[in-house]
């Protein structure tokens, strides 16, 4: 395996595209490019950009999205076009899909649909891994979850994120092969030879006492405890429901609600999008009826120590193979709450990794992997403020 990566941050999209893809085709040193992933900032987003790195690329296979940040070995950033390109041996078989229109199907009919569509050509070839990205549209990432694995297989590691916008109501953007998409899910499945590892965690702890969603639909909570959803966090903060609308993305961002999964370590997180007029939480997905949940609170010194547990579960699960390249989805939450600070989560990636292997990433709109990566690959979740770490090792 080649890997080269290509960023550029000109204002023209086109120049900015000719340069990043130059130099990742300088960086294969003549090696023939198979696949690339592509991620970029908003503005990067438009037809012409992917007609112009197909032309560059040879009508390789694409895969990436839209952003609202870029993370490379060079830096985290709100603006740029970012490229790691793929010279694959003969014996890893990968295969590109997507489904369009996922709002006027079922979350879990379009999971299913492109699991069917990734699994083509597959035959007697054995499968490793599924990179997944689905639009934000999917509140319910759990049915989406579950179509795929309906058919790829109920434990087949399933590793993904929703891409971001820059926090407003607008599209995101998708890129797969000559096509910029929204409303749409799409990935890549590997088999053959090849080889990863991942962790994933968040950092935050429980705060105050175990609660019981005793009445939800999909990823609205209608009552915790027998009273409206809402009261949970006008009790905590002693403000009535409008008080707290006013001040929403922050609490959210900073007091998620974790999800109690018996037998596992780690709370998943979930952000309230926005509150009901009957006291209803909405949130950024699903939360089962009768789940036990709590409050969560994190200082940044946990949030840190998350980004090293997630690098070194990774790290632990490829053993001692050379680590090629590194893909990092890393939730908004997190970039919102660094501010100005956003490269310290880099600084520590790259020191547990090295600085110079070539790292590409994005910040996210929730994140997709099971919770545990060394002896279980078991069931899929959908998470909320995690930061998801996938190296790929040495075929």
């Amino acid at each position: 395996m080649n890997v080269s990566l290509g960023f550029s941050q000109l204002k023209d999209p086109i120049l900015a595209t000719n340069e990043a893809i130059g130099q990742a085709i300088i960086g294969l040193k003549n090696a023939p490019a198979t696949l690339a992933f592509i991620f970029t900032s908003i503005e990067f987003a438009h037809p012409l950009v992917l007609r112009v790195a197909n032309n560059l690329l040879g009508e390789i296979p694409i895969l990436g999205c839209s952003s609202l940040g870029i993370m490379t070995n060079q830096g985290v950033f709100k603006h740029g076009f970012a490229i790691l390109l793929l010279s694959l041996s003969q014996q890893t078989f990968f295969n590109v899909a997507a489904v369009k229109d996922i709002n006027k199907k079922t979350p879990l009919l379009s999971g299913k649909e492109l699991g069917d569509k990734l699994l083509f050509g597959f035959k007697n070839v054995p499968r490793s891994l599924s990179i997944i990205l689905s639009d934000k549209l999917i509140t319910e990432g759990t049915p989406l979850i579950n179509g795929l694995q309906e058919s790829l297989g109920n434990s087949f590691p399933l590793i993904g994120a929703s891409p971001s916008d820059n926090f407003g109501n607008h599209k995101t953007y998708q890129y797969l092969n000559q096509e910029m998409l929204s409303e749409s899910c799409s990935g890549i499945l590997f088999g053959g030879k090849f080889n990863f590892g991942f962790g994933i965690k968040h950092g935050w702890k429980p705060l105050g006492k175990m609660r019981c969603v005793t009445s939800s639909s999909g990823n609205v909570i209608k009552e915790i405890n027998g009273l409206a959803a809402v009261k949970l966090y006008e009790d905590y903060f002693a403000k009535n429901t409008p008080d707290l609308a006013k001040e929403l993305r922050r609490i959210s961002i900073y007091y998620p609600l974790g999800i109690y999964l018996p037998g596992e370590k780690e709370y998943l997180l979930r952000n309230i999008i926005s509150i009901k007029d009957d006291g209803s939480l909405v949130t950024q997905g699903d939360i089962p009826q009768n789940s036990k949940i709590r409050l969560m609170i994190s200082t940044q010194d946990s949030r840190l120590a998350a980004v090293v547990a997630a690098c070194e579960e990774a790290k632990r699960s490829l053993k001692a193979q050379k680590i090629k390249f590194l893909l990092v989805f890393d939730s908004a939450a997190r970039f919102s709450i660094l501010r100005k600070q956003n490269d310290i989560e880099l600084c520590v990636i790259k020191e547990l990794f090295g600085e110079n292997t070539p790292l590409i990433g994005i910040y996210t709109n929730g994140e997709q992997a099971p919770l545990k990566s060394i002896n279980y690959l078991g069931r899929t979740y959908f998470h909320n403020q995690s930061i998801n770490i996938l190296a790929i090792g040495e075929q």
